[in-house]
């Protein structure tokens, strides 16, 4: 399993059909694909596996999350941990079906809002396990470092998109504190940014479902609300895919 290069973009034929979707706006655009059930159980069990092994590296130190297990599955550049004595090499435990699969659908999302682009590079990847209580503050996501040259090596690139994947969502988030007809407990919460509010939603709630795979951009403000539900957890698995515009 090897850290991908630029995958250039995706060649579409006319009369192309994508995968059903939902799109949703913010004044950005986020889509709402499926995933099939084989890729949902592949990821969960292999998960599963890596973690009982010990072979997958935390992240709950490096992440915004209050989140006690966030592993890592991909990343495309190594790093130091926060005692910078000890370094995590690059890594890859993605299937390849797996990872081909969300590509072309960052192609897809691309595809229908008509961006032009050079091509994408995936830069991380890993899985949240949320117990009752845990939850992510509002944040956005950043891209990779590497791609420019010296001296701006370690510049950090803002552009790209976000692949959400519900893999373990209970049916049952807990009691709402109040106001049961509208709930909040284990949603997504996605933030419009500074576009006009005219005709356009302040936010949009995704409740996800084992399947479900949100593309949105990095700047995108989100956050995940805590679920009470003591007896499961909430897993979902993310991968930051960089997007190189064309000029």
């Amino acid at each position: 399993m090897s850290i991908s290069s630029i995958d250039k973009p995706k060649i579409y034929e006319e009369g192309h059909t994508h995968l059903d979707y939902v799109r949703m706006e913010t004044g950005q655009t986020l889509i709402v694909f499926e995933a099939p059930q084989d890729i949902v159980l592949t990821m969960n069990k292999l998960y599963e596996k890596y973690v009982s092994e010990g072979m997958l590296y935390n992240m709950s130190n490096r992440l915004l999350g209050k989140i006690e297990d966030e592993y890592s599955l991909y990343q495309s550049s190594s790093f130091y941990k926060n005692d910078d004595t000890e370094k995590v090499d690059n890594h890859n435990f993605l299937p390849e079906n797996v990872h081909q699969w969300i590509k072309d659908r960052i192609h897809d999302y691309l595809h229908i809002l008509r961006i032009d682009y050079q091509g994408i590079k995936t830069n991380s990847s890993w899985i949240n396990d949320m117990k009752v209580g845990e939850y992510s503050p509002v944040h956005n996501h950043n891209g990779g470092t590497g791609t420019s040259k010296s001296p701006l090596e370690n510049m950090v690139h803002k552009i790209g998109l976000i692949g959400l994947m519900g893999l373990k969502i209970p049916d049952d988030m807990g009691d709402e504190i109040t106001r049961e007809n509208n709930p909040r407990n284990g949603f997504t919460e996605f933030f419009g940014g500074g576009h006009g509010k005219m005709f356009a939603n302040f936010s949009t709630l995704i409740r996800l479902h084992e399947g479900a795979f949100v593309v949105h951009p990095y700047d995108v403000i989100h956050t995940v609300y805590p679920h009470f539900n003591k007896n499961e957890t909430r897993r979902t698995f993310t991968t930051n895919i960089d997007v190189y515009p064309i000029g």
